[in-house]
């Protein structure tokens, strides 16, 4: 957990981990040169499994993120945010969920995405194969739902600092062919949505970096597509608003092409390639404010 000026939910977040029904962890909780009373708060709990660790300036998530990975002597890595909350039950069902599928590298849930007062719950699928695809337009994972197997040291795989307000998305798309990237289909985390987090306020940084991430990993999985297919690819990664038809029937022959190539090299299970490229479609079709056109494209 890396924690900047924590206050107020830094002790509900460290409260959440400390009450999971699985106890066998440590608690890396990496105080990146907080200025508020973060530190007060972190070591006000006596718990052993706790490992403080500050930095006395701050060095950003990344630097701290990679500490932490360094640092970590158990067999899976939980990820976790000083804002959100872990549901009890959280780590002994993504431990089962490893325990259950020997090939599984990433293992995130379903969450309750809480913003304001309101909250709803956001539904991810257990197949790996539909989740690597997402990776062509966004992160497939919300992160600090993941527990990942730590491999990282072995590989010599961190987060990668040149991808700052991306750096998760970039991390599964340098770990996709290490094994299979699952969900528990239950919501085991509270997740914050506000104003003030980083994605919100770099947009323009986190658009140019996603771009260049998925030109790296159309690469990676042998995706050849035109410069006017790839620019169509980032539109749809940007869930940019869609006003004309033609942008539509652009979108159309970018997931056709697509799904051309799987069928020619068969990096992707078919089945969950093609419920990928329909869900992009729907999505598409519907973030449009051309009306009853859309529709007849859509069929």
């Amino acid at each position: 957990m890396p924690v900047y000026n924590g206050i107020p939910y830094l002790t509900e977040a460290i409260r959440s981990i400390l009450s999971q029904s699985f106890s066998d962890f440590e608690c890396i909780i990496i105080n990146d040169g907080s200025t508020d009373d973060s530190e007060k708060v972190i070591t006000g709990f006596n718990d052993n499994r706790i490992i403080y660790i500050k930095n006395e300036i701050n060095l950003g998530l990344i630097e701290s993120l990679n500490k932490g990975i360094r640092l970590a002597k158990g067999k899976y890595i939980a990820r976790m945010d000083q804002d959100d909350v872990a549901f009890t039950n959280r780590f002994e069902l993504q431990v089962q969920k490893f325990s259950q599928n020997p090939s599984a590298m990433v293992v995130g849930s379903d969450y309750q995405l809480l913003k304001g007062n309101a909250y709803k719950n956001v539904k991810n699928r257990d197949d790996s194969d539909y989740n690597k695809a997402v990776l062509f337009f966004s992160t497939c994972f919300c992160h600090p739902t993941v527990m990942m197997r730590n491999v990282f040291k072995d590989k010599n795989v961190f987060y990668d600092k040149n991808c700052v307000h991306a750096e998760d998305y970039k991390l599964w798309t340098d770990i996709f062919s290490f094994g299979d990237f699952l969900n528990v289909n239950q919501a085991l985390l509270k997740y914050r949505s506000h104003d003030s987090q980083t994605s919100t306020k770099n947009r323009a940084s986190q658009l140019q970096i996603s771009r260049e991430i998925r030109r790296n990993y159309c690469k990676k999985t042998n995706f050849n597509l035109s410069e006017e297919q790839f620019e169509t690819l980032n539109f749809i990664g940007n869930n940019s608003f869609i006003t004309t038809k033609s942008e539509l029937h652009k979108i159309e022959d970018c997931l056709l092409a697509l799904r051309n190539q799987n069928l020619q090299h068969k990096t992707f299970n078919e089945t969950s390639f093609n419920i990928f490229l329909h869900k992009f479609w729907l999505d598409s079709c519907g973030n449009t404010n051309i009306g009853f056109r859309a529709y007849s494209i859509y069929k």
